[in-house]
């Protein structure tokens, strides 16, 4: 079965065209059901390795021109990824599926994106932002201060002194599973100002289960707090992460229009080989 592997932003996604429906074929042949399938392929080592995986497929909507599954490594279902759909908006321009304007259907709604030179930088316009608050959360050894905000999944963001010295894993996993965000948990990001229009950030993603390079939505979520708290001032947003891209967060003065914007690259393509999921 063929596929492609993409990153943007240290974000890498296996991405499988399957408006024919062969995925469901192929997992009938193995008796295999798309949970394990997508953390077989997303295994580091002993698969592709990547942090999730999307399935291409036909729009419900035909004004729309595809929509996709989005699959965290772990197998679970997420219902938008920002750096996931700027890969799949890639993946869909090479493959001649869309052109330079772009909807799909996700979970969180339709998503407009534009291509930008060549397919090597992706727009994308985000559902808009949900469900802000501050929260205070006690954990077992201390208490932390926060914002919770929806930017179509769900996102704690905490404002540091010293982003290097923070434990991302230890204290991003007891926020994640906090009960203040159950049943689903949240993502959690943790951000240091870096200028009037730039913060620099590390995330624990929900369903990775760990810290990533980058986060679409998360850093999404953190210009908007920083930008709604007055750690910065112009817009818009650089969030610079830790794999060391920068990506741009812009949006109106009532956040109902959300972008990110950052680089996309298509790294390689391959076949996955039936051997990978008899063993």
């Amino acid at each position: 079965m063929r596929f492609a592997k993409l990153q943007g932003s240290g974000n890498d996604f296996v991405v499988i065209d399957n408006r024919d429906g062969k995925v469901e074929e192929f997992l009938r042949s193995l008796n295999l059901d798309i949970k394990e399938f997508v953390k077989k392929v997303c295994a580091f080592h002993t698969g592709v390795g990547a942090d999730g995986l999307i399935l291409i497929e036909n729009p419900e909507n035909p004004e729309n021109h595809f929509k996709w599954q989005f699959f965290n490594s772990d197998g679970s279902v997420a219902e938008m990824c920002g750096n996931g759909s700027r890969c799949a908006v890639r993946f869909a321009f090479d493959e001649g599926i869309v052109g330079k304007e772009v909807r799909f259907e996700t979970l969180a709604g339709v998503i407009r994106a534009y291509v930008l030179d060549g397919g090597k930088r992706i727009k994308v316009q985000l559902t808009p932002p949900k469900d802000y608050r501050e929260v205070s959360l006690s954990l077992d050894t201390q208490s932390i201060e926060g914002y919770f905000i929806n930017t179509g999944v769900p996102h704690f963001v905490a404002v540091v002194n010293d982003l290097e010295k923070i434990d991302v894993i230890k204290l991003g996993r007891a926020i994640r599973f906090h009960p203040e965000f159950q049943p689903k948990g949240t993502n959690v990001n943790f951000i240091e100002r870096e200028g009037d229009d730039a913060i620099r950030i590390r995330t624990y993603e929900r369903g990775v289960e760990g810290e990533t390079l980058a986060c679409g939505t998360g850093a999404t979520a953190s210009a908007i707090v920083a930008y709604k708290k007055g750690i910065v001032s112009k817009k818009p947003v650089r969030v610079l992460t830790k794999g060391g891209e920068v990506l741009a967060i812009d949006f109106d003065n009532d956040f109902r229009e959300v972008f990110l914007e950052g680089g996309v690259v298509r790294v390689f393509d391959g076949f996955l080989r039936r051997e990978l999921f008899e063993c």
